[in-house]
């Protein structure tokens, strides 16, 4: 008997025992679709979150109060602080606050972000409709607004919105602009649920002098740790103590998150892989099974001149094809399971093709390593033995 022989009979075992080979390739089926399902979720999260820090804008270092440090930051010390280190192109100060809007009869609660002319060229933002508003505006608290298209359609602004008045917090503001539509994140939060003004108006109306953070802008990426420590220094001898504000920069928060959500994504591989491995115990104790059952079928085997081999290549490969017949099955639910998270929308998913040949992969050992003991089982058997057997 040869390799395809030995192939053919695997194959009229699985067949002769449908229900019996379906429930066992089931565990597999069950560990390889959740292995593809759960690392899709975790690459899908890595890639969603990677966007929602691109989209900050490019080579940029996040300054913030320290928690419990007491600090205040202002606007004056954004321009002092870009004045001293030569790598800083631009300097943009944000005060963020609730608030409500409200046009004719309608009212709504949105986000207000205070900042000055540069933010669309350090935010990297781009305007739908009219223009931002000027460093005049900043310099003279002009009530002037740009909303996003949230706003405007929760508004129910009908029309052009550019020369509009919408009043926020009850202060009236001409409309100068409406942001470009860029919709939401994977945490569900709304980007486009958004009004912006000059900061120094912001501040009136939320009645603050100070500011919620500075984004500095790098001149280029390989520039960002020096000035990260520069601002460090200089925020620090400002207010006379150490770590008094948080320093971040745009590449240290994407190696961060990256790290964090890469072993969110093994951990997930990880627990689904168990299922695996509970699939493949499956396949060595109905496999155990199937040598017991056929034990007398091994000892005519035998006796008519059947090797070791032969009898042991028979079961791997029967072993083998549940497992891969399995991983194929559980591939085929897992991208169909990673496609309905997605487009549940409530968690991203990403389906990766390294993950899909991994799974089927470790699902193919899986069938070598629990279907081995069983096949030595039957290639060592006795013929004599065997045939007495009932």
């Amino acid at each position: 008997m040869n390799v395809f022989e030995a192939m053919g009979l695997a194959w009229q075992g699985i067949v002769s025992n449908k229900l019996r080979s379906f429930l066992t390739a089931l565990g597999v089926i069950i560990g390889v679709a959740a292995v593809i399902a759960l690392v899709s979720v975790g690459q899908g999260t890595t890639q969603s979150i990677t966007a929602r820090l691109s989209s900050l804008g490019s080579n940029l270092i996040i300054v913030s109060p320290a928690p419990n440090m007491g600090v205040r930051l202002t606007v004056a010390e954004a321009s002092d602080a870009q004045s001293r280190i030569p790598y800083l192109t631009a300097a943009l100060p944000l005060l963020g606050g609730s608030v409500t809007a409200g046009w004719e009869d309608q009212s709504y609660a949105t986000t207000l972000n205070g900042v000055t002319a540069n933010y669309p060229a350090v935010r990297d933002a781009t305007l739908a409709e009219g223009q931002f508003f000027t460093n005049a505006d900043v310099t003279n608290r002009s009530l002037v607004s740009v909303l996003g298209p949230t706003v405007v359609q929760e508004l129910g602004i009908t029309g052009d919105p550019v020369g509009q008045t919408v009043a926020i917090n009850g202060y009236p503001t001409t409309v100068v602009g409406v942001l470009t539509s860029v919709g939401g994140t994977s945490a569900g939060t709304n980007q486009d649920d958004i009004v912006l003004m000059p900061v120094s108006s912001a501040q009136r109306i939320l009645g603050t002098a100070y500011v919620s953070a500075i984004y500095f802008q790098v001149d280029t990426a390989q520039h960002a740790a020096v000035a990260a420590g520069w601002l460090q220094a200089i925020f620090d001898h400002t207010f006379g103590r150490s770590q008094s504000v948080t320093v971040l920069s745009q590449n240290q928060l994407l190696a961060t998150v990256q790290q964090a959500t890469a072993t969110l994504t093994l951990l997930l591989g990880a627990i689904a892989g168990v299922s695996l491995l509970v699939g493949g115990i499956g396949i060595m104790n109905i496999m155990l099974v199937s040598v017991i059952e056929r034990t007398r079928e091994i000892g005519i085997r035998k006796a008519v001149g059947a090797r070791r081999w032969q009898i042991l290549a028979q079961f791997v490969f029967e072993s083998v094809a549940l497992s891969g017949m399995g991983g194929i099955v559980g591939i085929a639910l897992g991208v169909l399971g990673a496609r309905g998270i997605a487009t549940a929308g409530t968690i991203p998913a990403t389906v990766s093709l390294t993950a899909v040949v991994v799974a089927f992969l470790f699902a193919a050992a899986v069938g070598v390593g629990f279907g081995l003991w069983p096949a030595l089982q039957a290639s060592r058997l006795d013929p004599i033995v065997a045939l007495r057997h009932e």
